[in-house]
């Protein structure tokens, strides 16, 4: 099956990747089907005075959000300048960040409203609020140097600091440690319903970091796990490279999960077959399969497609095969996006929030939809810069999925192999957790180690599987006249020999007259 699996048969090349690769598209079409949003029990408001776009703290929004996600935390986003008055009486917990320093914000609504706000608060900035400085007792130090920066199995050398905050308060819970030179300060603090960081940064140990304090402040009394993910699986990937990690991950005793892309047209090709039975063949080897949000085209916008007829096709397909997929791995921003929410991800209680890249909304929310079950994915190259010696014995704040992207070559496949093998992480198996997937055909899902379809446990038992090129991609036509035409041509044929045949004789009578009339 591996030899197949390198052959590139002109024959079907073009007839296959290519739609394939349309199907993996998603243009941003009509809404058909709406689904039922879940709720989340606790529902955070944050304010930002600017996003800081062109600085280092661009992006910090965006890595908050992804951080409340991981914590099964409701989130609403709002600027200063959208806020209305009233607003923060709905919510349980309000977190402010401050990128600017020169906004006049004493005669907003906003500013009105926290006078009497007394919910949790979290404040992420150099200026904290007197509220904020009482409460924890904060006590502010210009500095102007380098710190470094370190937490749990983390540390981020060289850090700009123009200011430090300390505290003599009783019962203050500090996170973390910036240190200049020989001295130490926390990094961040909490008591009670406050906590203060003093800034957030995208991708930064600063990002890290918060999640420690965000695991008190919205009470996560659970630990965190870690979880190895590959991304960037497609049905015209290597699949037998892909079968080969599943066997040494397998061998080597190292669950993983692989984020596969989905396929919404011509599944009954055998290059679909042949990606099912490699995704059958990966589950059994203790991987397992999350589906990943289709690509969104931003060029088509007119045909009339429903994404949530094809996700649920796609899930549908996996599963008369045998394949359950647990989750879905998505970038944030679908999250934020009700059509998207509705109609692609109302399928899974659980998702993988990848940080975005080239957000494409189609009905854009200020308001995240929360889920039971939501990792927060951190690079692997992320760990390399701030471990400690490779090393993470205690438990992350958070269920973290650590991702690569899928190895191109034998050469990537033999070092990412022996990396992990090496390693001093531990990975759980996301079976051992309860998700759900369900579509109007099939129920789907995974409880203490086991893949259940439709109620049932289904064994994982899988072997390579052969798949024949012999397929016709284009149904023949009927013809018209076939048999009629097929006579015809051989008529002409036979006239057409006739014709030569006579020809020759002529021309040899001619040759033997001209020889006769040459002798004499």
């Amino acid at each position: 099956m591996r030899g197949h699996h390198r052959l590139c048969h002109c024959r079907w090349l073009t007839a296959v990747l290519i739609p394939l690769m349309i199907g993996l598209i998603l243009p941003l079409g009509p809404s058909l089907a709406l689904a039922d949003t879940r709720t989340s029990s606790s529902s955070v408001l944050i304010i930002y005075d600017s996003l800081d776009v062109g600085t280092e703290r661009e992006g910090n929004v965006e890595a908050l959000k992804r951080l409340l996600a991981a914590f099964q935390v409701q989130v609403t986003v709002q600027s200063l300048d959208t806020y209305t008055a009233g607003a923060l009486k709905g919510y349980s917990g309000l977190i402010e960040v401050q990128n600017r320093s020169d906004l006049a914000e004493e005669n907003s609504d906003y500013f009105r409203d926290l006078q009497s706000y007394s919910g949790d608060m979290l404040y992420i900035g150099a200026s904290p609020r007197a509220k904020m400085v009482h409460a924890l007792g904060l006590q502010v130090q210009a500095v102007e140097k380098m710190a470094d920066l370190s937490i749990g199995p983390f540390s981020q050398k060289s850090i700009h600091l123009p200011s430090i905050y300390n505290s003599n308060t009783p019962n203050v819970q500090e996170y973390g440690t910036l240190k200049i030179q020989d001295t130490s300060y926390p990094y961040g603090m909490s008591k009670g319903g406050y906590a203060y960081v003093p800034f957030l940064e995208k991708d930064t140990l600063s990002e890290m970091a918060v999640s420690y304090v965000l695991k008190d402040w919205v009470q996560q009394r659970e630990n965190g796990h870690n979880y190895l993910l590959f991304k960037e699986i497609y049905p015209f990937s290597n699949l037998s490279l892909l079968e080969r990690m599943s066997d040494e991950l397998f061998e080597a005793g190292i669950p993983f999960i692989i984020s596969v892309h989905p396929v919404f047209n011509n599944t009954d090709y055998p290059s679909m077959e042949r990606y099912i039975n490699t995704l059958k063949y990966v589950q059994s080897r203790n991987g397992t399969i999350l589906v990943e949000s289709p690509v969104v085209a931003t060029t088509i916008q007119d045909l009339d497609r429903s994404l949530y007829r094809q996700m649920e096709h796609f899930i549908d397909v996996l599963a008369e095969a045998g394949v359950v997929p647990l989750g879905i791995g998505t970038e944030m921003y679908w999250s934020y996006d009700e059509h998207f929410v509705k109609e692609g991800m109302s399928f899974f209680d659980s998702v993988v929030l990848f940080p975005d890249k080239r957000p494409v909304h189609k009905a854009e929310l200020n308001r995240s939809q929360a889920f039971p079950s939501s990792l927060y994915s951190v690079t692997q190259s992320y760990l390399q810069r701030y471990l400690i010696e490779e090393r993470m014995v205690d438990p992350p704040p958070m269920d973290l999925a650590i991702t690569y992207d899928f190895v191109q070559t034998e050469e990537e496949l033999a070092s990412l192999t022996d990396q992990l093998r090496n390693t001093w992480i531990h990975f759980e198996d996301y079976k051992n957790e309860v998700h759900a997937v369900a579509t109007e055909a099939n129920q789907l899902g995974s409880e203490r180690g086991s893949l259940v379809l439709n109620g049932t446990n289904i064994g994982i038992q899988a072997g390579h599987v052969e798949t024949s090129s012999d397929y016709e991609y284009k149904q023949q036509e009927q013809k018209s006249f076939e048999t009629w035409f097929s006579v015809q041509n051989r008529i002409f044929i036979i006239i057409i020999f006739i014709t030569l045949f006579v020809f020759s004789g002529f021309l040899i009578i001619g040759y033997r007259m001209y020889k006769r009339k040459f002798y004499k």
